[in-house]
């Protein structure tokens, strides 16, 4: 299935770049506020997000946009006393691909797949600190809807949630399904 999803995902991106009517470069960054779903006691934690994409102008209103992120994710857990508080702390590098509609030319709406690359994860117990990456999944697919506006100087600034469709647990470790959700606002350039 996620072979199938990612197979489909390059094909339509293929498809769609011998289309492009402008080709745009951009830097952009911005903040996280994420969790994972069905964690008892789950609280959001704050985290970033920075990279880089290529806006590929399809026509005057539609756009597709790959982008590639480092994203700092995870979630945190408050016990009750006298149990430690708990912090998953989680690195992935995102690949989204969003298909952006412009309402007016500055203003867009956009959507579409991501596919996250598990490269690091830590839990913090109290002030004890353990590696649990092979606790986890190492791919996450997610899909994610969001808005953006965009200056005539090359700035803008954007707003997306992303929500996890697999589980980001390994099931060699838990039987609970947990998945990624991520809000996040930034600011972007586009050259």
């Amino acid at each position: 299935m996620k072979k199938l999803i990612l197979s489909g995902v390059l094909a339509i991106g293929a498809f769609l770049s011998t289309q492009a009517q402008s080709i745009h470069f951009g830097l952009k960054g911005g903040l996280n506020i994420d969790k994972m779903t069905n964690t008892d006691n789950a609280k959001t934690q704050a985290g970033f997000h920075v990279g880089g994409f290529v806006n590929i102008g399809l026509t005057k209103e539609w756009a597709i946009q790959p982008e590639l992120l480092y994203s700092g994710q995870g979630v945190k857990k408050d016990n009750p006393s006298p149990f430690a508080d708990v912090t998953l702390k989680t690195d992935y590098l995102n690949i989204p691909v969003m298909i952006q509609y412009s309402i007016v030319p500055s203003f867009y709406l956009e959507a579409g797949p991501q596919v996250g690359i598990l490269v690091g994860a830590k839990q913090k117990i109290g002030s004890n600190s353990k590696d649990v990456k092979n606790q986890l999944s190492g791919a996450d697919f997610g899909l994610g809807f969001g808005c953006g506006y965009k200056f005539d100087c090359g700035f803008g600034v954007s707003g997306r949630y992303m929500f996890g469709i697999t589980n980001a647990v390994n099931s060699d470790y838990s039987n609970s399904t947990s998945k990624n959700s991520v809000a996040q606002v930034g600011v972007f350039y586009q050259f």
